[in-house]
């Protein structure tokens, strides 16, 4: 899941179990452009990533008596869209979320910008949670 909440950054749920060489088997690719586009995309989306839960422990609990607080007076994130993210968390017990900043890490935006496309979401995505289907 990718949500973003600014127009400059966004929450991300990816699969603690995730590895830079289980991402690419699951793209599907071995050598080549592929290979190399989706080990960029990899590093893309893993660049200056920001653990929200560890964030939250280590800086802000004592602030904000609940995570839900914190997404929702720190960083401006709609309640509407804290209930999907807590959703999608409950769904997804192995994942983590995290926060980034969009499209400005990693030197490459338009990668960015494909990688989470029209065309490329829901592959990525599945990809990101480790999910069959």
């Amino acid at each position: 899941m990718l949500l973003n909440y600014r127009y400059d950054e966004s929450l991300l749920l990816i699969n603690k179990n995730l590895t830079k060489e289980l991402f690419l088997q699951k793209a599907g690719v071995t050598k080549g452009y592929a290979y190399e586009m989706f080990a960029s995309m990899y590093d893309s989306i893993h660049s200056e990533l920001i653990n929200i839960k560890e964030e939250y422990t280590k800086y802000y609990s004592f602030e904000y008596p609940m995570l839900e607080a914190f997404l929702y007076k720190k960083l401006n994130v709609k309640w509407d869209h804290i209930k999907m993210v807590a959703k999608q968390m409950e769904k997804n017990p192995d994942c983590i979320l995290y926060r980034k900043k969009d499209g400005y890490s990693h030197g490459h935006y338009g990668l960015t910008q494909f990688t989470f496309s029209d065309t490329m979401y829901k592959r990525v995505i599945k990809i990101l949670l480790l999910k069959e289907k």
